[in-house]
């Protein structure tokens, strides 16, 4: 069973984009199996063997751009893992690059950015799993 407390301890310790590895393994052992982002609701939907939560935390709603352009995404990731960028700046960026959410799957070891047709735009490993 998901636990808001521990998911959002876990959140609270990562500083930036390089600590999202070892964010994922905090996920990984807590039973999370995938989680999403929604851009346009700014929330977390986590994903266990029982089903799924959704979560405020740190999200802000976006509005999300009617066209997708793969390069966009591409650059705003390029800016994150980089640590140029907040947070909040790379969901403006996915918005404007027509990203409606992005999957983190802990299985597959990948993160995924979707349009709202559900095509996948972007998929990069993640690191550390």
């Amino acid at each position: 069973m998901l636990n808001y407390n521990a998911i959002q301890k876990a959140v609270d310790a990562e500083q930036n984009a390089s600590d999202f590895p070892k964010l994922m393994q905090a996920f990984k052992k807590m039973g999370v199996l995938k989680y999403d982002y929604l851009v346009e609701s700014g929330k977390y939907r986590y994903y266990d063997n029982d089903g799924y939560l959704d979560f405020k935390m740190n999200g802000v709603p976006q509005k999300v751009a009617p066209k997708s352009n793969a390069t966009q995404i591409k650059a705003a990731v390029q800016k994150a893992q980089t640590g140029q960028i907040t947070f909040e700046v790379f969901c403006e960026l996915a918005a404007a690059a027509g990203i409606i959410y992005w999957r983190s799957d802990l299985t597959q070891k990948v993160v995924s950015y979707y349009d709202r047709t559900d095509d996948c735009l972007l998929a990069e490993p993640i690191p550390g799993l």
